[in-house]
Order: C-alpha cells, then sequence, then structure tokens
C-alpha cells in the first residue's frame, strides 16, 4: 500500500531539509545576535486561549482534539500567542522588556494551496514590555536582516496602522461585525465592494471619503505627512504621527528603502492594536512574513506588556528563493570513504581518529560509488582498494595513490 501525507503537509528530504536546517541555523545565530532569547513551547496548547474574547485567529484555522480527560486542546495555529503566556506567566524578570524568539512548528487547518501549507516553520522575535517606537523599527529591521540571512534581497515592506481604520470606523459608529466585514473588503482592495458596502451611508462625508480611497493609500511617508494636514480623529491622527515616527527611526537605520506605506492593511490577525506590516518577495503572490503591534493581548493572560513582533513561513521563504534562481545546487560536503573486504579493517581502524568535524561517510566499496556519489552532489570520493590502490576523486578530478600516500596527505 502507499501512504499519502495528510493534504497540505509536505516531506521535506535530502538537499532541501539541509537548506532549511541551514536557514534556521543562520536566523538563530541572527536573533541571538540581536540580543534575543530562545522559548520552546508545547506544540498542543488550550483551546481556551483562542476561543471567545480571546479568538483572535479564526476557529476554522484551528486543529482542536480532545485529550483522555476530556479537555479541549489546539494544535497551536502561531507563537505569539504562546510567546505571551510565556512571558505572563513564567519569565520572572521585574525589569522590561523581554526579548524572545522561537522557531517552532505551526499549525493552520484551513490555510493551504497555492504554495501555502497546513504545517510551516514559523521563525520570529517578540519585544514583550516596550511602548516605544523604537521597537517596533527594531522588530522590522530583524525581519529584513531574516530575509537577508537566508538569501532574500528582493524583499518589500508595506507598513500600515490599524488605528487609521478603527478611528474611521469610531466615527461612522460601525459596530464590530461592520467593521470585521468592512476590513476584509479594504484589505482585499475589492472597491467596489467597498462603495456598496458605504451606500448605506447616504450622505458623502470627509470619513466616507476616506473610506472609499483607503485601499489606494500605498506610497512613501509623504502619503502620512499629507493626510496629516487634513481634518482627522484624534485616533486617526494618533496611528499617523506614530507611523511617521516608526519612519524616522527606520531612516536612521538606512532601511527606509525597503518599507512602504499600505494604510489598507487593517485585519490580518485580530490581535493588532496599532502598526502593522507584512513583507513580500517576487514569485509567491502573498506575503511570507508579517508582524506588528498588540498591546492588549498578554492582558488576558494576566500581565499588562505592549508588544509588537514578528514572525516568517520559513518554507515560503525558501519557496521563493528556489523559484527565483532555480532548484538548491548547494554542494554536499559529505566525504565518502570506502573499503574493499581486503581493506576493512584498516580502514575501520583508522576511523576512529578521524576529525568528527568533518561530515564522513564509510561505505563497503562497490561498482556504482560513483553514481551513488554523484546523485548525492558528493564531490570528494576516496575508494581503497588495497594499500596499493587508492583512488581519490575531488571534483570530478581522479588521483591515484597507495594507502600510506593518502594517508600522509590527508594526515591521517
Amino acid at each position: 500500500m502507499i501512504y499519502h501525507n495528510p493534504e497540505g503537509m509536505s516531506d521535506i528530504i535530502d538537499l532541501s531539509c539541509a537548506v532549511k536546517k541551514d536557514s534556521e541555523k543562520r536566523l538563530r545565530e541572527l536573533f541571538i545576535n540581536y540580543g534575543f532569547s530562545e522559548i520552546e513551547t508545547p506544540v498542543f496548547e488550550s483551546f481556551d486561549m483562542y476561543y471567545g474574547d480571546n479568538e483572535n485567529i479564526s476557529q476554522k484555522d484551528i486543529f482542536k482534539l480532545v485529550d483522555k480527560s476530556g479537555d479541549l486542546l489546539v494544535l497551536r495555529p502561531d507563537m505569539t500567542i504562546p510567546a505571551c503566556r510565556v512571558a505572563a506567566s513564567k519569565i520572572r524578570y521585574q525589569e522590561l522588556p523581554y526579548h524572545l524568539f522561537y522557531i517552532s512548528k505551526c499549525f493552520r487547518a484551513d490555510e493551504y494551496g497555492g504554495g501555502k501549507q497546513r504545517e510551516f516553520t514559523q521563525c520570529g522575535v517578540e519585544v514583550l514590555g516596550g511602548d516605544d517606537c523604537y521597537y517596533d523599527a527594531l522588530v522590522i529591521k530583524t525581519a529584513i536582516e531574516s530575509a537577508k540571512a537566508i538569501g532574500l534581497e528582493n524583499i518589500s515592506l508595506q507598513i500600515g496602522q490599524v488605528d487609521f481604520f478603527n478611528g474611521l470606523a469610531d466615527e461612522m459608529g460601525l459596530d464590530k461585525k461592520e467593521r470585521e466585514d468592512l476590513s476584509v473588503l479594504i484589505e482585499s482592495k475589492d472597491s467596489y465592494s467597498v462603495n456598496e458596502f458605504l451606500k448605506n451611508y447616504k450622505e458623502e462625508s470627509k470619513v466616507t471619503k476616506h473610506m472609499k480611497e483607503i485601499s489606494s493609500y500605498f506610497g512613501n511617508i509623504s502619503l502620512v505627512e499629507d493626510l496629516m494636514k487634513e481634518d482627522l480623529n484624534p485616533r486617526s491622527m494618533k496611528a499617523l504621527r506614530n507611523l511617521k515616527d516608526i519612519f524616522l527611526v527606520l531612516e536612521q537605520m538606512d532601511l527606509s528603502a525597503y518599507v512602504n506605506v499600505d494604510l489598507s492593511l487593517t485585519k490580518k490577525l485580530g490581535y493588532y492594536t496599532g502598526m502593522i506590516f507584512t513583507g513580500n518577495t517576487y514569485q509567491i503572490g502573498f506575503p511570507f512574513m508579517a508582524g506588528g503591534r498588540y498591546d492588549k493581548l498578554a492582558q488576558n493572560m494576566g500581565k499588562d506588556l505592549q508588544a509588537t513582533g514578528f514572525s516568517l513561513s520559513l518554507e515560503m521563504a525558501l519557496m521563493a528563493i528556489e523559484r527565483q534562481r532555480g532548484p538548491f545546487l548547494k554542494k554536499n560536503k559529505t566525504i565518502v570513504i570506502s573499503f574493499s573486504p581486503s581493506m576493512q579493517k584498516e580502514v575501520l581502524k583508522l576511523s576512529s581518529s578521524w576529525d568528527l568535524n568533518r561530515p564522513i561517510q564509510i561505505l563497503p566499496d562497490k561498482n556504482n560509488l560513483l553514481d551513488y556519489a554523484k546523485e548525492r552532489r558528493i564531490k570528494t570520493l576516496v575508494r581503497c582498494l588495497d594499500k596499493d590502490q587508492v583512488l581519490v576523486y575531488e571534483d570530478d578530478v581522479e588521483s591515484t595513490m597507495t594507502f600510506s600516500e593518502w594517508r600522509e596527505k590527508w594526515n591521517i
């Protein structure tokens, strides 16, 4: 019988797995160098963290299961909420902020297709307990450097502020359901449906004008400066000032070339309260990373921690790299050393003294060994046939020497 993967889940094998693990290593080093501490949380979390007033992720996106005691659990759909739980309940430092990072598997039940997966690796950072706009800029800087660390150069970030929309919605007197419906239309840039929605508000006003045009509010910081000259409500104006402050810090970090303003970013995950951003590159039709400020999330877990963070989907980012550059062709650094029956004792005796920092694979010799190495992109192969004949293949160049000469050359 042939068994297939569950829909929306993939095996990662051979070179692709090596590239993924190498990328995880690069990101871990970057996060540590930026002063973040790693956390690891259970793959199962309490359903109550994602239900009712805490419903920041759609229930249809969550895998649910019941344990033997009858408690309802979920496969974690993201890492920000568990990070908040850890910060609120487990970290005992008195002084803020907390700088946390993670590289962890997450699961979304209803999110797959077109390159998206139900199971994916979230890599990200969270700054909890910091309300300064510097921390928002730091998170954005870390997001940009993370993409570059794994090999993505052609990236752009779109930055919005959810309170710009919320201020306009307050003026219009929209209830929660109306806000959610309109925000989805705006973020999908469905201008026709936005206009249809606003027909309920017969009197044209500056507020409905902004709501109609918000999907086109895309550009550089001059867009924010122009909007700040208009007669806006205090909440929307404060949101624009916050964006301007963040852009000033990004300019001081010499990162302004990577970012644009996009005030149509209104929805995303329900816990965002301020700055929000997505990261894109070419060859994939949706963001591979996202982040923002979520100042109220930790309150539901017993601690008031203003917070900001980001995460990227590693598989999605690597898919973009492969589409942009072609299949991964990284050399396999493994060294294959084979032995004939007559040389088995000699080779195995030496193996205990070899440098284990070098990846060495020891095999019985066989005629198709060259094909074995070629399929795996192994560039160094040593065939110990007898004491007078050792064949060494390095980068497709063959040389012959004695066993003693080979040991002297390789210093073993």
